[in-house]
């Protein structure tokens, strides 16, 4: 019993001088910064890492750098900053602009972080303006209050207007721009953006329910019911990939680290007296690393992770530690090895942040679902219809009998253009099939509110002919020329018209043919949707709908029962929908 004190005691003093000799790491690290100004940050600000990812003291140290010029001149250092904002902004309407030409605006949200840029160049316009207003000889003239002899000292009106050269300097340091900068260009090095500085939600649930979040999820998640939230700088890879910047140092860590150490070692006697655990030793559950800011917010990243499926797989997280050298300290070290061992990656390269031409990588950058389309793709009721519908083809007049849904389909198709910005490009080039089962119900649907031309057009894309092989391709040349005669838009020359019809079968032979998760997914789905989707699946081709309710709940049994994503049926939900324009007597029987 004596030598387990003695070896208690001893593991004890061990861990006051490992903490002292951090404290003295600490202390030499402040009077560094203290001379030579590393640090600084302007008095009573306050930060958080859910804001934007860095606290102002961590910007103020690491922010301007080298694009920093000389105190002397502290007048083009803000100007600096205000041409690099300027150009960032511009580089986002482009951005914006460009995501809205092709119909991406409502799956990629950039919305908060346009914000963030906006304000940071608000700030920096206030601030060059608050400096010139010290600097200008005329204002103060101007607001001279007394004689030119200088009888009289003036008073100036606007001095909590007017900011000093050394002032001006140091916020400056502090300015967002430099981690601002760090996002666009990380989010540039991707491909597949879904989202700059997005929030997600989690703790409070179980893993059942964890389970059951899918992809809709990145633009649904909300904090009801959740514990705790972290802030991800770039969502990509369709959601599979989010990114976190930290601009922080190795000094900035070991700071943090020690003054974490320090708070632990004062509270060391109370630990031997309290009632935690038989030995009176403190709780194992006690993490000073914990409570380091870096710490706290990759964890949560990695907690909030883990609560996020997408087609079964759970997100990677990276973080991008473009100012941490490692090899160089010890616990910092320890700190990124911390990360790594609980499935992050940790990026400490700059390489990832260089600036890349917007122009090209813009089509890599953005979501292409398209790309990986199967050769022969198979196609739902739903998108049959907006195939034949006079929304897509003619430019619709609002009719007294037009109801609120019809109205809206007329303002989508002037901002979608459905069939030329979407369909078109999706169905190009492919052989298109679709169940006998889908295009009876379309069928049905078309004979009962169908417009002249809308019977027309579907004739063009599904009655089916009995044409030679040679014929078959005079037949679809034929078709399309109708077609056109019937539309306001060009008709593709590599459209590849009627679709076919394939014969239904068997449910439960095609059951035999699924995975398991398979008789989970038949026991929401109504006769028709089985024929479609199940179809898709079996024969491994791609099934493209706009039916949003039937595909969420596709994908929330299979995050629940499949294991793999190679257990999941290839689909793409076209984010818009068509009906019918039907006629006035037949919607009124």
């Amino acid at each position: 019993m004596l030598m387990w004190w003695r070896w208690m005691l001893l593991k004890k003093y061990k861990e006051k001088l490992h903490r002292f000799e951090i404290r003295g790491r600490y202390i030499t690290a402040k009077i560094f910064m203290y001379f030579t100004g590393e640090g600084h940050v302007q008095n009573g600000s306050e930060g958080s890492i859910d804001h934007i990812g860095e606290r102002p003291d961590d910007i103020a140290s690491n922010a301007v750098e080298d694009n920093v010029p000389h105190l002397n001149n502290p007048g083009r250092n803000i100007h600096n900053l205000i041409q690099r904002c300027d150009a960032l902004v511009k580089e986002l309407e482009d951005f914006s602009t460009y995501i809205r030409q092709h119909k991406w605006k409502r799956t990629i949200e950039i919305s908060h972080y346009r914000a963030l840029v906006k304000s940071e160049q608000r700030n920096l316009g206030r601030l060059a303006d608050r400096q010139n207003l010290a600097n200008s000889e005329d204002d103060i003239v101007d607001r001279k209050n007394g004689k030119e002899n200088g009888r009289e000292e003036y008073v100036d009106e606007g001095q909590e207007n007017d900011i000093s050269n050394e002032k001006a300097y140091q916020i400056a340091q502090s300015s967002n721009l430099p981690f601002l900068e760090a996002a666009w260009n990380a989010a540039k090095s991707t491909h597949g953006l879904v989202a700059i500085q997005k929030r997600f939600y989690y703790g409070g649930a179980t893993e059942n329910d964890a389970k059951q979040t899918s992809k809709a999820s990145l633009s649904s998640n909300t904090k009801k019911g959740k514990s705790g939230k972290a802030l991800v700088d770039v969502v990509a890879r369709e959601g599979l990939e989010w990114i976190k910047i930290s601009l922080v140092t190795n000094n900035r860590l070991m700071m943090d680290k020690a003054r974490e150490g320090w708070a632990e070692s004062s509270s060391d006697e109370e630990g031997y007296d309290s009632d935690e655990g038989s030995s009176g030793l403190k709780s194992d559950n006690d993490d000073p690393d914990g409570a380091i800011p870096l710490i706290k917010m990759a964890e949560d990243i990695l907690k909030a992770a883990k609560e996020v499926r997408i087609k079964s797989q759970q997100p990677t997280v990276r973080f991008i530690l473009p100012r941490i050298i490692t090899g160089k300290d010890v616990e910092v070290d320890k700190l990124i090895n911390r990360l790594r061992d609980k499935g992050a990656i940790i990026d400490c390269s700059a390489t990832c942040l260089q600036a890349r031409p917007l122009a090209k990588i813009l089509d890599y950058l953005l979501p292409n679902p398209i790309k990986d389309f199967t050769s022969t793709v198979n196609i739902d009721c739903t998108i049959l219809l907006a195939l034949v519908s006079d929304f897509s083809h003619y430019d619709v007049t609002s009719e007294p009998w037009f109801h609120n849904a019809l109205n809206k389909q007329i303002e989508l198709e002037d901002e979608q253009n459905l069939l030329a910005n979407m369909l078109y490009p999706a169905l190009v080039g492919r052989k298109l099939v679709a169940t006998a089962e889908a295009v009876k119900r379309m069928q049905e649907i078309v004979d009962t509110i169908g417009t002249p031309d809308e019977k027309k057009r579907t004739a063009l894309f599904v009655k089916q002919t009995t044409s030679t092989t040679e014929d078959m391709e005079s037949d679809s040349q034929h078709r399309r020329n109708n077609l056109a005669t019937l539309s306001k838009l060009d008709v593709p020359a590599n459209l590849l018209l009627p679709i076919l019809t394939v014969p239904d079968q068997n449910v439960e032979d095609i059951m035999l043919r699924l995975p398991t998760a398979a008789k989970q997914v038949k026991g929401i789905l109504l006769p028709i949707n089985q024929s479609v989707f199940f179809h898709g699946w079996m024969e491994d081709i791609t099934t493209i709908t706009s039916n949003k309710t039937v595909v969420r709940k596709i994908e929330a049994v299979l995050n629940q029962y499949a294991d793999t994503e190679q257990e999941w049926p290839k689909l793409w939900l076209c984010p818009t929908a068509r009906s019918l324009v039907g006629k006035e007597k037949a919607r009124r029987l």
